[in-house]
């Protein structure tokens, strides 16, 4: 039986993200790779769960669960919560209302990253969910506040995230949770009770078209919840997906990811975020610069797809040149695509160099590979 409750105040809540290592091991993992015999992992990630191939179908074809260990989890608590994040952050979140939630940005005085956040409000508290592992995020909140009524807490190692992604994600949940899903509009969230487990699930939207859900569960649920979802995946094609094939997936979607394109050397311009600002709110850190970029048409970056002629190995990020030898841009991801069965990345190029005659090309050694810029996400 599913129960809808009004908030989990009575649950102790459980990059960097999953894959990005971090200085604190994580014994979900260890347990994890018991029960996935063909698994590849480190300390912090696990790369492969069965194989890569099999989990990049899942992603595109079924329902790929991914767990993030480690994400930024921050606690808010306090009357003046809400009007202080409206403040410094970049989208408008002053009218927030219970059991929804809003992207936003914390950006420096430059413009540049600070963390990529989703913000819940849980009615009793606020929960800031961002990728910024090292403590950056609460630092930098904590610095700005003054005589306000607020309190934080990092929570992070109180909570597990499950994404679920792919085209069968949607009927594999209402499997899970029943018809409660119907009622998701891409901006509320639910307070699920299921058997034994007491979780929140709300959908995300990426700005290439892409939907999925994510699950906010205990620490201490989170290992049996992933039992139950294995052994009730009935007709579904279901797959626990690691970060090699999530990389994959989410290079050829286009998708910006901390730390290689969500880092304070880029802004949301840049990177394609600048959908998570609101330009009528007003001021908030960094506002100046954003709004500057916007108005004079100064962005003199942008987010692109990149096809190598050639294969390589390189430790990123890699310096982009043109036909005179001079650097027009870096290569902040690569893969090797499934879908075009080519080397392909993400990179950030001077809008003025790209074009269909622009000759691009990365120096690897004494070793020379061109490339191509085609629009993201990539298609086939």
């Amino acid at each position: 039986m599913i129960e809808i409750h009004d908030g989990l105040e009575n649950i102790n809540y459980y990059r960097d993200s999953m894959f990005i290592e971090n200085y604190n091991a994580n014994p979900m993992i260890d347990q994890l790779v018991k029960k996935f015999p063909d698994s590849s992992s480190t300390e912090t990630n696990i790369k492969i769960f069965s194989n890569v191939k099999e989990e990049y179908a899942a992603l595109k074809q079924g329902v790929g669960v991914l767990i993030f260990f480690n994400k930024t989890i921050i606690k808010l608590t306090g009357k003046d919560t809400l009007d202080f994040l409206h403040r410094v952050s970049t989208n408008s979140i002053k009218d927030l209302k219970p059991f929804y939630k809003v992207p936003t940005l914390f950006l420096n005085e430059k413009g540049r990253f600070i963390d990529r956040t989703i913000l819940l409000n849980l009615e009793n508290h606020f929960i800031l969910l961002g990728n910024n592992k090292t403590g950056r995020l609460l630092n930098w909140v904590n610095k700005y506040i003054i005589m306000e009524d607020i309190q934080t807490s990092d929570i992070s190692s109180n909570y597990c995230v499950f994404d679920l992604i792919g085209p069968q994600a949607e009927s594999y949940l209402t499997l899970l949770i029943g018809d409660e899903i119907k009622s998701l509009n891409g901006e509320n969230i639910l307070v699920i009770s299921i058997d034994e487990f007491n979780f929140n699930v709300f959908s995300l939207h990426e700005n290439n078209g892409l939907k999925y859900y994510r699950i906010l569960i205990t620490s201490e649920q989170a290992l049996n919840f992933a039992d139950y979802i294995a052994e009730n995946k009935s007709v579904f094609d279901l797959s626990f997906v690691g970060s090699d094939a999530f990389e994959i997936f989410r290079l050829e979607m286009g998708m910006s990811e901390y730390p290689s394109e969500i880092n304070d050397n880029y802004n949301p311009h840049e990177n394609g975020l600048i959908n998570e600002i609101s330009f009528t709110k007003g001021c908030y850190i960094g506002q100046e610069v954003i709004a500057r970029l916007d108005t004079y048409d100064k962005v003199q970056r942008k987010i692109t797809g990149l096809i190598f002629e050639d294969t390589f190995d390189s430790n990123l990020p890699i310096a982009i040149y043109s036909d005179g030898n001079e650097v027009v841009g870096e290569v902040t991801s690569v893969v090797n695509s499934i879908m075009l069965d080519k080397k392909i990345g993400l990179g950030m190029i001077r809008k003025k160099s790209i074009s269909d005659e622009a000759n691009l090309f990365v120096k690897l050694e004494s070793n020379r590979v061109n490339l191509s810029v085609v629009e993201l996400p990539f298609i086939k």
